[in-house]
C-alpha cells in the first residue's frame, strides 16, 4: 500500500530557506539535498513508520537527512504522509513544533 505525501505551506517554505541557503555554497550541494529528501521521502510512502517518533511530541516523526530533520506525521484513514517542517539540527525545533501545533 503506498501513501500520498503532502507539504504543508511550512514545510514548503523551509525547503525554500534551505535551497537559498545551500545555494550559497556548490550548485552540487543543493542538488544532492534535493536528491536525497526525495529519496528518502519517496521510501515513506511504503514504509511510513520507518522513522521514529519525535520525543518531545509523538504527534511527529522525525527524519534525518543530511544536517536537516523533517517533521512528518501519518493519517492512517487518508492514507497520507504530511510533512509539517524542515529544520536545521542545529535549531531549537520543539519550540518551534509546540508553534505550529497551537495555530
Amino acid at each position: 500500500m503506498s501513501y500520498r505525501v503532502v507539504f504543508t505551506t511550512e514545510a514548503g517554505l523551509d525547503m525554500d530557506d534551505i535551497e537559498a541557503y545551500l545555494s550559497q555554497f556548490y550548485e552540487s550541494t543543493v542538488r544532492n539535498f534535493f536528491l536525497q529528501l526525495e529519496k528518502q521521502v519517496k521510501a515513506l510512502q511504503s514504509m511510513p513508520y520507518m522513522y521514529p517518533a519525535y520525543q518531545e511530541d509523538q504527534f511527529f516523526r522525525r527524519m534525518v537527512v543530511n544536517d536537516y530533520l523533517l517533521f512528518y506525521s501519518v493519517n492512517e484513514q487518508r492514507q497520507l504522509i504530511i510533512v509539517h517542517r524542515i529544520f536545521h539540527s542545529s535549531r531549537d525545533t520543539s519550540r518551534q513544533l509546540v508553534a505550529d501545533r497551537s495555530e
